[in-house]
């Protein structure tokens, strides 16, 4: 109750901003935290623009419905639409453990799987499993990572890569990382009841990596990890070794038994 309550307070926090920021997606009242840089979209697309700017509103729908964090039974499975999405099971249909490619409309491999980001995090959270750390069973089928972490974004600007960017772009992205930090200290009753936070999001957690003060005032004494063998942890999307997400998993810590309601 204690949990749901930080997290109901996170959420009319960020409702007295104008604009409403993204909060992520899957189980808020799991043991990690996965922060990557900002949610990507396709050429053109503009249904994941939605999702990111959407988000806050089908978080207040789900606690406006009564839902708490978890009640799966009355989860609806996703048809496409935004009136079935919800945040705590995305894309709530099973999507193959596969990365889709697509060109164009037009799909050329793995159709029914997921992007590269979700298939590395899902790759992760299996090598957790594995280690004996969460009770979820690993799973090569399909996509459930989210059963065992929440995922957010430093910037709150959807965009299809962060490549090539302007100098106003850059500035821009600095200013968000800079407010979205304002906004997690505001609300860090939250984001500090995580037992590990891995900042995925290579460059964009400097600020976190010089300053341990602003790092405890956002995630009080979580284990959080930034760096493995003295490098920056990327975004998990293309490239990313098997070895790597090893290592992750190994550095990962689980303190606390949460209970799920």
């Amino acid at each position: 109750m204690e949990l749901i309550n930080a997290f109901q307070e996170l959420l009319m926090k960020f409702s007295q901003k104008e604009v409403k920021n993204y909060i992520g997606l899957g189980n808020p009242n799991a043991k990690i935290l996965i922060t990557g840089k900002e949610c990507a979209h396709e050429e053109g697309s503009t249904s994941e623009q939605q999702e990111c700017s959407n988000n806050y509103n089908q978080w207040m729908n789900l606690v406006e419905k009564g839902h708490g964090f978890i009640n799966e039974e009355e989860i609806p499975q996703w048809d496409g639409s935004w009136e079935t999405f919800c945040p705590f099971a995305p894309y709530n249909k099973p999507q193959r453990f596969t990365i889709e490619r697509k060109k164009g409309d037009k799909i050329i491999s793995g159709a029914g799987g997921t992007s590269a980001t979700w298939y590395n995090y899902q790759k992760l959270i299996n090598y957790i499993r594995e280690l004996g750390k969460l009770d979820n069973p690993v799973n090569i089928s399909t996509i459930d990572f989210y059963k065992d972490c929440f995922i957010t974004e430093l910037n709150e600007k959807c965009r299809v890569n962060n490549y090539g960017l302007s100098v106003k772009e850059r500035q821009e992205t600095e200013e968000n990382i800079r407010q979205r930090f304002d906004l997690m200290k505001e609300t860090k009753s939250f984001w500090s009841h995580f037992d590990t936070v891995i900042l995925a999001c290579g460059p964009y957690a400097d600020a976190l990596r010089k300053d341990q003060q602003l790092t405890q005032d956002i995630f009080g004494k979580a284990k959080v990890i930034s760096t493995i063998n003295n490098r920056n942890v990327p975004q998990l999307s293309i490239a990313i070794s098997n070895e790597l997400l090893r290592e992750i998993a190994k550095q990962v810590e689980i303190k606390n038994q949460h209970t799920l309601r």
